[in-house]
């Protein structure tokens, strides 16, 4: 079962070099501590790829 969470975050690219921002939905399949803004970009980093110290998350809550 997945759970939906919804997500505002920066992503530092390297190529072309500079900041890049989303918002949206994202689907996890287990429930994550409230507040655990390091696990969210641990979660996010995985889904592009790329190093956690490159996700800063804005906002991370959980959609009902």
């Amino acid at each position: 079962m997945s759970i939906k969470y919804y997500t505002h975050f920066l992503l530092q690219e390297r190529a072309p070099k500079g900041m890049s921002e989303f918002r949206g939905v994202v689907e996890v399949n287990r429930t994550m501590l409230r507040g655990d803004l390091k696990e969210a970009a641990s979660v996010l980093a995985k889904n592009f790829e790329c190093d956690t110290k490159d996700i800063k998350v804005l906002q991370w809550s959980r959609l009902h």
